[in-house]
């Protein structure tokens, strides 16, 4: 699926701070944020988006010792959904009461389980290659967890 590892390693800072940052979680927040249509689900991000923030993860969980960053990206991944949760649902939920709570309960889950859904694209080799080599929970359970 992925092409050949890159010629020269990427590095941590390139790969989160300049790709899959900017280029996947920001704009995956900001979406969220903003609200949504039901046919927007599916098309928040193209092909060609999609394929190279999972081509940038992969070639980053391939790379030989001591450039595989793998655990930091697990790291990163599971700060972002906790982060998330903690600077923007919480507050959100705090400023409502009575049935307000709930209709923004069941808008900000169901932004929960987008933003998990595409949380596991986007790191479905890491999910895959770190269960195989430790015992952590899979980022899919991570991201439901979070929300408890």
């Amino acid at each position: 699926m992925a092409s050949a590892p890159p010629p020269n390693p990427i590095t941590i800072e390139e790969g989160w701070e300049k790709e899959i940052l900017p280029k996947a979680i920001l704009p995956l927040e900001r979406i969220l944020n903003e609200g949504l249509q039901d046919r927007q689900r599916r098309d928040l991000f193209g092909p060609r988006e999609y394929v190279h923030i999972y081509t940038i993860c992969y070639n980053m969980c391939t790379q030989r010792n001591p450039f595989n960053w793998s655990e930091p990206l697990y790291q990163k991944h599971n700060e972002t959904i906790s982060d998330y949760l903690t600077r923007t649902v919480l507050p959100s939920l705090r400023n409502h009461h009575k049935e307000y709570l709930l209709v923004e309960v069941k808008r900000r889950w169901e932004n929960h389980k987008i933003m998990n859904e595409w949380m596991r694209k986007f790191f479905m080799y890491l999910d895959r290659s770190s269960r195989s080599r430790c015992t952590t929970w899979s980022n899919r359970t991570w991201c439901r967890r979070c929300w408890l």
